[in-house]
């Protein structure tokens, strides 16, 4: 059987489609990203690929520790 998603969830998963879809239409269009620098503070300019293998990295870091947490 089936979990069925929180709203939460549900909102978490159409954000990270919605963020995908932004660098896959930059990476088409061959346009850097503007994205804010918390160090820097201030905004710099990536390219797609450089945003995405970030992106995929804290996806990575984030699931790791959700599934630490439920496993403790």
């Amino acid at each position: 059987m089936k979990k069925r998603l929180s709203l939460h969830d549900k909102a978490l998963l159409a954000m990270r489609e919605a963020v995908r879809e932004v660098i896959e239409r930059h990476r088409k269009e061959k346009r850097p990203l503007a994205v804010w620098d918390w160090k820097a503070k201030k905004v710099t300019f990536i390219s797609p690929g450089t945003a995405l293998r970030r992106y995929n990295k804290e996806l990575e870091l984030r699931d790791q520790d959700q599934t630490d947490a439920v496993s403790s």
